[in-house]
């Protein structure tokens, strides 16, 4: 920036000049202020002086904004309160009800599933294997919880290896449960380590019912 005094046809000289000046500097930008607190640019527009000192004042700087001020909340005791199982299951009944009313019991989601056939020998061997009593060597109750209409006890020839992700369909990786164990394989928080000892379980029980044949 230059400050420069005017008289006739000095500014507009001058900024000839400078233009020449400019051009052989290769610089892109003159700014010139004469001593009627003008402001001359390259193009020759004006504009006021006292204008050009707000802009480059630091007030005139976004200043960054004061951290928020945290006001402490006076302490207020809460009284937790227990909710009862009659309490909660009226909620839930309640809400039931509700959804009865608004016609949502009435709606249909269609769904398709595809799954690996299973052959039905390696299920009636394993029944046979069990002796009609739960696999699980940790199960509590062993004895049959009750028994269908064609007599045979109520157990889940399950895939201890899930036969939807590969596992083989045969004795060796397939287990006689109850249908608490069978929950507790498949849904159980322990599942994963319940699974694997199963694993050997049926690997063994396999081993066994073969050796009887010779």
């Amino acid at each position: 920036m230059i400050q420069m005094a005017t008289g006739t046809g000095k500014t507009h000289a001058l900024l000839a000049m400078y233009d020449r000046l400019l051009r052989k500097e290769q610089t892109s930008y003159l700014m010139l202020v004469d001593d009627a607190h003008h402001l001359v640019v390259r193009e020759g527009s004006t504009r006021s002086a006292a204008a050009f000192r707000q802009l480059v004042q630091p007030a005139s700087i976004a200043q960054p904004m004061a951290p928020t001020r945290l006001v402490p909340l006076p302490f207020q005791p809460r009284r937790l309160r227990i909710v009862g199982d009659a309490e909660l299951y009226t909620k839930w009944m309640t809400q039931a009800e509700e959804w009865e009313r608004t016609g949502r019991d009435q709606r249909r989601a269609e769904s398709t599933t595809v799954h690996r056939v299973r052959n039905p020998l390696v299920r009636k061997a394993v029944l046979r294997r069990s002796k009609g009593r739960c696999e699980n060597p940790r199960c509590r109750n062993p004895e049959p919880v009750g028994y269908t209409d064609s007599a045979d006890p109520i157990l889940e020839i399950d895939h201890v290896v899930e036969h939807a992700n590969g596992g083989r369909d045969h004795g060796s990786n397939t287990i006689a449960l109850c249908p608490n164990c069978h929950a507790l394989k498949t849904r159980g928080r322990d599942r994963h380590e319940l699974g694997a000892f199963l694993q050997g379980v049926a690997q063994r029980l396999h081993r066994a019912a073969s050796s009887r044949r010779h």
